[in-house]
């Protein structure tokens, strides 16, 4: 330092040294999960699914059969003005056929050939071996009662004297209920009509035990039958369809085997970018899982 009056200064005084020592963190130990952490990662997960499972049921079914429903009545519509719509011979399954229009309980839906689960997800179907509506014989119209929009909802608030209007490529025919009763309900005589439409499904709506069934009798003319061919199990009340086990085994082993992947590799490199990787794949599978799985659900629930 240089003083003011020009003497040097050597000297250094009043200065400290001090010495920061930052240790490094212990290594994490590596996670060891237990039996009882395994049972109960198990039990929530399973338990999740079952949850996730009634919401696809309960919600996103009904969005489906209402979408399917739109574009089922565009292309009736169409058909309908262009007279189009197959009314003998074997028709396709899956093939929309007419609207059933029933006022009292607010359902108007089209329905189609055939009444496996793949065809009441998208609308009321006609059994194979039943005449189309307005035809002579009988004719039966199988729906849901809970799952995929559940168009049968209500089927039990039918009461002797509603009408039921249905529109085919032949007309527009109106029957009167005459007859509402359950499986189990003591047997009654049914009056011998030229023509009778019968709506068929499941009750009670949540856990059904029995089939609800609604006979009506055409007012008017039927027209010659023309229509109904050998009928399949599937078709029955209260069936499921037995075709999608193959695909629901394999999405489900896929499922597991990514879910297992995604879960070995977040307890080594837990992150979130691995997550929003992951998310969509899961979902995209339990999807599949879960649409295969309502298959083998009975028709009419």
């Amino acid at each position: 330092f240089q003083a003011e009056d020009g003497i040097r200064d050597t000297s250094v005084t009043g200065v400290q040294t001090c010495a920061l020592t930052i240790s490094a963190p212990a290594p994490r130990a590596p996670f060891r999960p237990t039996t009882a952490t395994v049972i109960a990662a198990a039990l929530t997960g399973l338990t999740l699914l079952i949850l996730a499972f009634g919401g696809f049921l309960l919600g996103v079914t009904k969005l489906s059969a209402a979408r399917q429903q739109d574009l089922l009545y565009t292309s009736i519509s169409r058909d309908l003005d262009q007279a189009t719509v197959p009314v003998s011979g074997a028709i396709p399954t899956g093939t929309p056929l007419g609207i059933i229009a029933i006022p009292s309980i607010g359902v108007e839906q089209v329905f189609v050939e055939g009444s496996a689960s793949e065809q009441t997800a998208i609308g009321p179907g006609l059994r194979h071996d039943s005449s189309l509506p307005g035809q002579e014989g009988l004719s039966v119209l199988v729906g849901r009662r809970t799952t995929f929009g559940a168009p049968f909802a209500h089927l039990d608030r039918l009461a002797p004297g509603d009408t039921i209007t249905v529109t085919t490529g032949q007309g527009v025919f109106t029957y009167t209920v005459d007859l509402v009763r359950t499986s189990d309900a003591k047997a009654t005589q049914i009056r011998q009509v030229a023509s009778r439409l019968t709506l068929v499904t499941s009750d009670p709506a949540f856990t059904p035990s029995r089939t609800l069934t609604v006979s009506a009798v055409l007012q008017g003319k039927a027209q010659p039958r023309a229509t109904g061919t050998a009928t399949v199990a599937a078709d029955a009340p209260g069936q499921g369809s037995s075709g999608h086990l193959v695909a629901l085994l394999l999405w489900s082993q896929l499922l597991l085997v990514v879910a297992v992947a995604v879960t070995w590799v977040a307890l080594r490199r837990p992150g979130r970018a691995l997550w929003i990787g992951a998310a969509p794949v899961l979902l995209a599978l339990l999807w599949n899982v879960f649409s295969n799985l309502a298959y083998l659900l009975p028709n009419t629930l």
